[in-house]
């Protein structure tokens, strides 16, 4: 299978130059880190003149992973079927995230064991993903369906005027093939890749960890391309959540890129479109021992160190308000009138060498 993916165009650089001169309107280093995203937000809308405020959207593929019957999860499987629920209701914590920061949220039924009522997006011939230490994740059909939906699903929110972006699953289990498409992706042993995941006693981890030497051996065989990757050792959350972020990148169109699934999906989407990785925000640091590792073959750096491992967004949508703040005060700047600076004021300095 191809993807097939359009080039990534570049930022805007005229509309990165005139943010930073905007923002050197204000004290140097006023705006920290965010001074980075603003810059980036700039450039991918291509211009400043009217207010950067984004309009953010949160899309969460939902699908079973039959590897979870292993009881490798402090949770149960039926769980991803109500947590698809909640958020398509506006129940729970993610939900009320969203709702605070004004976030929309799409909830995408890829591969629910049944239907969802709640969830009335179900893509056609949507399946669980296999047990990952025996069989593939999916088949090729099943693979190129759920890439295109995640596609799909980029193109409609940007279509309909989102232009800042959250991809998220919710599938119970489905950090066991994270933890396979982490070790292969970094050459992480599997034990070492291998997290507590939701919370999981000695035993189940054990569990966990040969399922995820099983499926990293099955995914080498595979080879190094990424939708093989995805195929043998993803799942179809997994699949789409990389299609809607490379897809997203070829719209110019940032994404926050914030747990350890949706960092595997953006290092899989940027080896699928080059240069997609000029469009992510990644939001914090997850505490598994994986994440520092993918983020460096982005070459990206968390703006927090939240050390947080919720689904469904919520690393996301707990930055949001902050980085909405920080866009509210880059579009409150008056650009009309100009600082008073000593003959002694410099621009830029390395705080680390003074």
């Amino acid at each position: 299978m191809d993807a097939d993916l359009p080039p990534v165009p570049a930022l805007d650089h005229e509309a990165v130059l005139t943010a930073a001169d905007v923002r050197e309107l204000l004290p140097v280093g006023a705006f920290g880190v965010w001074a980075s995203v603003i810059d980036l937000l700039a450039g991918a809308r291509g211009s400043v003149e009217a207010p950067l405020r984004p309009r953010p959207r949160l899309t969460v593929f939902a699908a079973d992973h039959d590897i979870a019957e292993l009881s490798v999860s402090a949770t149960p499987p039926g769980e991803t079927r109500r947590r698809a629920a909640d958020l398509a209701t506006g129940v729970g914590v993610a939900a009320g995230l969203a709702a605070a920061s004004g976030t929309c949220v799409s909830v995408v039924d890829v591969g629910l064991r049944e239907p969802v009522p709640e969830v009335p997006d179900r893509i056609a011939g949507a399946r669980p993903a296999g047990r990952i230490d025996l069989v593939d994740a999916m088949n090729a059909a099943g693979l190129a369906a759920a890439v295109q939906a995640g596609r799909d699903r980029a193109d409609a929110a940007v279509d309909a005027g989102s232009d800042l972006l959250i991809g998220a699953t919710c599938g119970v289990g489905v950090s066991t093939p994270v933890a396979a498409l982490t070790a292969a992706l970094t050459g992480m042993e599997p034990v070492d890749a291998t997290s507590r995941g939701s919370g999981i006693d000695d035993n189940a981890w054990i569990r966990k960890a040969a399922a995820v030497r099983d499926g990293l051996f099955r995914v080498r065989r595979a080879g190094g391309n990424s939708l093989d990757m995805l195929r043998v050792g993803g799942g179809p959350d997994l699949a789409a959540l990389t299609g809607f972020v490379a897809q997203a990148a070829t719209r110019r169109t940032p994404v926050i890129v914030h747990d350890l699934p949706s960092t595997v999906a953006a290092v899989l989407a940027h080896r699928l479109a080059p240069g997609a990785d000029t469009y992510f925000i990644v939001s914090s640091l997850a505490p598994e021992r994986g994440h520092p590792r993918l983020l460096g073959l982005l070459g990206r750096d968390p703006l927090t160190d939240w050390s947080m491992t919720g689904h469904s967004g919520i690393g996301a949508l707990m930055l949001l308000p902050s980085l909405l703040a920080a866009v509210g005060a880059f579009d409150g700047i008056d650009r009309t009138v100009r600082p008073n600076r000593s003959p002694h004021a410099i621009s830029t300095w390395d705080a680390t060498l003074l």
